[in-house]
């Protein structure tokens, strides 16, 4: 799975959309993780892809703050709606919901050489 979604292929292939936008997310001089968005996924609504932090950096408010900046992000782009997915039992879920994010659906997924993901499907609303 990690394979077919993070390869240089498919990256390169997110990077030719010119509303996908990647962003490190950086503590001081280090590289804590990044995050990966897409604006007007859907009319005026921006989806979160991916957010990620590396362990050594979890619990500092990184998240939070990557969050805050994306919600920034996506009003200054004119959407007005952040969606994700996260899988079920993801313990970034409580975060989220802290950020104003809320279960909107539940979904499973194929997505493909035996893997499923079975997530929430969130939403936030920007004013």
């Amino acid at each position: 799975m990690l394979q077919e979604m993070y390869s240089e292929e498919e990256i390169s292939r997110q990077l030719q959309n010119p509303n996908y936008v990647y962003f490190l997310i950086s503590d001081g001089n280090e590289n804590a993780g990044f995050i990966g968005f897409e604006y007007q996924f859907e009319e005026k609504t921006t989806k979160l892809h991916r957010i990620y932090l590396l362990e050594e950096f979890k619990g500092k408010g990184l998240g939070k703050k990557a969050l805050q900046f994306l919600k920034l992000q996506v009003q200054q782009n004119g959407d007005t709606r952040i969606i994700l997915n996260v899988n079920k039992s993801n313990p970034a879920i409580e975060i989220y919901e802290s950020q104003g994010f809320k279960i909107y659906e539940e979904g499973v997924f194929d997505i493909g050489n035996g893997f499923v993901m079975d997530d929430y499907l969130m939403e936030c609303f920007i004013n």
